[in-house]
C-alpha cells in the first residue's frame, strides 16, 4: 500500500511512496487525498516515479485523511487499498544511532539510546529489537521496554533469552497510531555474557620495616577465544578512603594478563577482581587482605588519660596525607581519621582516640601515602583492655611422677602483643615455689619428676606487656601413691607364661602320644611272623597230591638241621632215669663237613657265639632283622619303632619254639610269611 509520512520537526515537507503496480517505465501514477471533515479530494499526477511530495498547500494535516494510488498501463488500471491517517502526527523517526553503549546479563541486553529530537514527543517512542544468533537462520524479533530515562538517553532492555553471540539491530516509533517504525539501526555486536568470576589465587608477603607488603594475585582467563576481555582490579583500603589515592584503588589489565602484584600498607583491605568485555562485566571475585597483627612497628609514645588515648608517632618518609584508625576486632573495621597535609620525614605527630574502656583487644594504626609509594604503615600498636584477673582456670590430671595441667587459650592469645607468655609455678608443702615459662600459644603444660603420694599447689599466670609476671600457687593436687610392684609383672609373665607354655605343652603332647598309645592300644600280637605251612605252586597243582600238615617234607635236607652234640656229663646222668630211645638214621656227613666238636656257627656276620637258645630265638627273627634285646652285629642299637615291635612279640617268644621238629622219622620246616629260610648250619658229627 501507499504510505506518507512527514520528518520530525518539519511540518510542510512530505513523503509518499507505494511499490511498483505494473511494468516499469510505462505505468503512470496517480496519487488521490480525500479530506474527511471537508469532503474534499485532490489528484496529483506523478508519472512512472513511485513516491512523491504533494504541495503543503494542498493538504490538510489536522484531519484524518484516506489516500490511495491508481496505476494504468495500456488498458489495465490498478488501484491500492484506501490508507486512512493524520498528516500531522504522521512522523517517521530517524533509525537508532550506531556506536549506542549495550550490556547483557542473564540474557538481558540494555542499550542506552540517545532520546530522539522531535518536537511534540511527550514520552519515549516503541523500540523493538530483532536478533540473529550465529547458528539461527533467521531474526528474531524482540519487543523492549524503557525502563529509565534520563537528560539525554533512554536505557532500553530487551529479552534476548539465551547466551551467546548475537547481532542486534532496533528500531522505534512514535505512540500515535499514524506514526510509522523507523528503519532497522545498523548492526550491534554482542558477544557472549561472562558468567563466571575469575578463579583468584594470592600470596601475601610480610610486613617490612618499610612498612609495605606485597600481595601477589593470579587468575585463570575467562572466554580464552576472545580478546576483547578486559581485568579490572578494584583496591579498597577498609579503614582509609582519602581522596588523593582515588585514582590509585582501579587498575585495568588487558586480555593477555593473568597476574599482577599489589604494593600495600598493613591496614585491612578488600580486593575485587572482575573480567569485563563488550557485553559487560561478569561477577566479581572478592578478596579480603587481613590487617598486619604482627609488625616491628611501633608509637613513640602511647598514653591513656581519663577517655583520650593519646599516641605519638614519626614518619619515617615524607607524604601527601595519613590516616590515623583504632579498631577493636573482630568487629567490622571502623572509618579512620585522614589527614589531607603534606608532612615531612622524621616529622613528629600527635593523634587522639577515643578511650580503651571497652573490654577487648584494640588496635591503633597510622598510615602514611604518597603518590610514588602508595601507602605504607608507619606504626602498629595493640593493647588489650580488661579488669580480669590474670590467673587461668586449669584442668588437673595427676599421676605418679608427673601432672598434665591444661586451660582454655587466653582471649588475650587473640590480641597480638597483649599476651608475652604463661607462668606456671608449682610447690610440694613446706618446699621452695618452682617456676616455669610456657608459649602465649600453648593451652597445656606438663610438670615432671614429682614425689608420688605427695600434696601439691600449682597455678598459671598470664604475663602481659604491663603486669610484673607474678605467680601465685592457688590449686592444689596429689600425686597418685606407687602401687604394688608385682601388679605390673603379673601382666608380663601372663603372656610370658602363654607365649612359653603353648611350646611346651605341645612338646609334652608329642613325647606322652607314643607311651600313650602303646599302654592303652598295644600291638595286635603276631605268632612270630610266621604261617604253620606255605605251599608252592607246584604242589598246589591238581596233578599232585597234597601234604598233610604234619607230613615229612620230601624236600627236606638233613644237611639243614641244627643238630647239637649232647653233653656228655648230662648223657651219663640221664641213662640211669630214662630209657634209652633209639636215634633216627642220619647219614653222616661226609669230610667235607666235619667240624671240631665244640664249634657252634654263629649267625651270618657275627664273630662271637651265642648259646642255643639265643640261636633259636634269631632262627625265628627275620632275615636282616637284629636280635631283640641286644646290639646287632655292627653295633646299631635298634630303633623305637623296632623296640615297640619287639615288646609286642615278647609274649611269643616264650617258650622258645624250635625251629624243627621231628614227627616220626622226618623233620618238619615251618617257615614265615617273607619266605624265609634260616641260614644251613653245619652238624656236628
Amino acid at each position: 500500500g501507499v504510505s506518507c509520512w512527514k520528518k520530525c520537526n518539519t511540518h510542510k515537507l512530505f513523503y509518499c511512496s507505494w511499490p511498483p503496480l505494473g511494468p516499469a517505465g510505462n505505468t503512470s501514477y496517480t496519487l488521490n487525498f480525500c479530506f474527511e471533515k471537508r469532503n474534499l479530494c485532490r489528484q496529483f499526477e506523478v508519472g512512472t516515479a513511485t513516491s512523491y511530495s504533494p504541495p503543503h498547500r494542498q493538504v490538510y494535516v489536522f484531519e484524518n485523511t484516506t489516500v490511495w494510488v491508481e496505476a494504468r498501463w495500456g488498458d489495465q488500471v490498478h488501484r491500492t487499498p484506501n490508507h486512512t491517517l493524520h498528516l500531522n502526527k504522521a512522523v517517521k523517526l530517524d533509525p537508532p544511532p550506531s556506536g549506542m553503549p549495550f550490556s547483557k546479563t542473564g540474557g538481558q541486553l540494555r542499550v542506552r539510546v540517545p532520546q530522539p529530537q522531535c518536537h511534540g514527543l511527550q514520552q519515549p517512542p516503541q523500540r523493538e529489537a530483532r536478533f540473529w544468533r550465529v547458528g539461527d537462520s533467521s531474526w528474531t524479533q524482540v519487543t523492549c521496554e524503557t525502563v529509565l530515562v534520563t537528560g539525554e538517553d533512554d536505557s532500553v532492555t530487551c529479552a534476548l533469552g539465551v547466551n551467546g553471540t548475537f547481532v542486534v539491530q532496533l528500531r522505534h516509533k512514535p505512540h500515535h497510531w499514524s506514526s510509522y517504525w523507523s528503519d532497522w539501526s545498523s548492526n550491534i555486536s554482542v558477544p557472549e555474557e561472562i558468567l563466571a568470576s575469575p578463579v583468584l589465587s594470592h600470596q601475601l608477603g610480610k610486613l617490612g620495616r618499610d612498612g609495605q607488603r606485597v600481595l601477589r594475585l593470579s587468575w585463570q582467563p575467562v572466554l580464552k577465544e576472545q580478546r576483547d576481555v578486559t581485568y579490572k582490579l578494584d583496591i579498597h583500603m577498609l579503614a582509609c578512603g582519602c581522596a588523593e589515592s582515588g585514582e590509585e584503588d582501579a587498575v585495568v589489565l588487558g586480555w593477555e594478563m593473568t597476574e599482577h602484584n599489589l604494593t600495600l600498607s598493613g591496614a585491612e583491605y578488600e580486593i575485587l577482581l572482575t573480567a569485563v568485555n563488550p557485553a559487560g562485566p561478569g561477577p566479581a571475585q572478592q578478596l579480603r587482605v587481613p590487617a598486619e597483627q604482627r609488625a616491628d612497628l611501633s608509637f613513640k609514645e602511647i598514653s591513656v588519660a581519663g577517655s583520650t588515648v593519646t599516641a605519638q608517632w614519626e614518619a619515617p618518609v615524607p607524604g601527601d596525607a595519613f590516616c590515623f584508625e583504632q579498631q577493636t576486632p573482630p568487629e567490622p573495621p571502623k572509618q579512620g581519621v585522614c589527614i589531607q597535609q603534606e608532612f615531612p620525614a622524621n616529622s613528629i605527630h600527635v593523634e587522639r582516640g577515643r578511650a580503651l574502656a571497652k573490654p577487648g583487644c584494640h588496635r591503633l594504626a597510622v598510615h602514611g601515602w604518597d603518590a610514588e609509594r602508595g601507602w605504607a604503615t608507619f606504626a602498629l600498636w595493640h593493647h588489650y583492655a580488661s579488669n580480669d584477673s590474670l590467673a587461668v582456670p586449669i584442668n588437673i590430671s595427676a599421676a605418679e611422677a608427673a601432672v598434665l595441667l591444661q586451660w582454655k587459650p587466653s582471649p588475650r592469645a587473640a590480641c597480638p602483643g597483649a599476651l608475652a607468655k604463661y607462668r606456671v609455678c608449682h610447690a610440694a608443702g613446706g618446699d621452695n615455689v618452682t617456676y616455669s615459662e610456657v608459649d602465649a600459644t600453648a593451652s597445656n603444660y606438663t610438670l615432671q619428676n614429682l614425689q608420688p603420694g605427695t600434696a601439691y599447689s600449682v597455678g598459671v599466670w598470664e604475663v602481659t606487656e604491663d603486669s610484673e609476671g607474678t605467680c601465685s600457687a592457688w590449686w592444689r593436687f596429689q600425686t597418685k601413691a606407687l602401687g604394688p610392684q608385682g601388679a605390673a609383672w603379673r601382666g608380663n609373665l601372663k603372656y610370658l607364661g602363654i607365649s612359653l607354655g603353648l611350646p611346651a605343652a605341645a612338646a609334652i603332647y608329642h613325647l606322652s602320644k607314643r607311651r600313650a598309645r602303646r599302654l592303652l592300644f598295644p600291638p595286635l600280637p603276631k605268632p612270630v611272623g610266621t604261617k604253620a605251612i606255605q605251599f608252592s605252586a607246584g604242589e598246589m597243582s591238581q596233578g599232585q597230591p597234597r601234604t598233610g600238615l604234619l607230613e615229612p617234607s620230601e624236600r627236606f635236607s638233613p644237611a639243614e638241621l641244627l643238630l647239637t652234640e649232647p653233653d656228655p656229663s648230662e648223657e651219663a646222668a640221664d641213662t640211669g632215669t630214662q630209657t634209652a630211645m633209639p636215634h633216627p638214621d642220619v647219614s653222616q656227613p661226609g669230610p667235607a663237613l666235619e667240624k671240631p666238636a665244640a664249634a657252634v656257627v654263629s649267625p651270618p656276620g657275627c664273630g662271637g657265639e651265642l648259646p642255643f637258645a639265643y640261636r633259636r630265638q634269631e632262627m625265628l627273627s627275620p632275615v636282616g632283622s637284629p636280635l631283640s634285646g641286644s646290639a646287632s652285629c655292627t653295633g646299631h642299637q635298634p630303633g623305637e619303632e623296632e623296640e615297640e615291635e619287639e615288646e609286642g612279640r615278647q609274649g611269643l617268644h616264650q617258650p622258645l619254639i624250635p625251629i624243627a621238629l621231628l614227627i616220626s622219622d622226618k623233620p618238619i620246616i615251618i617257615r614265615d610269611e617273607e619266605e624265609w629260610d634260616p641260614s644251613p648250619e653245619k652238624s656236628v658229627p
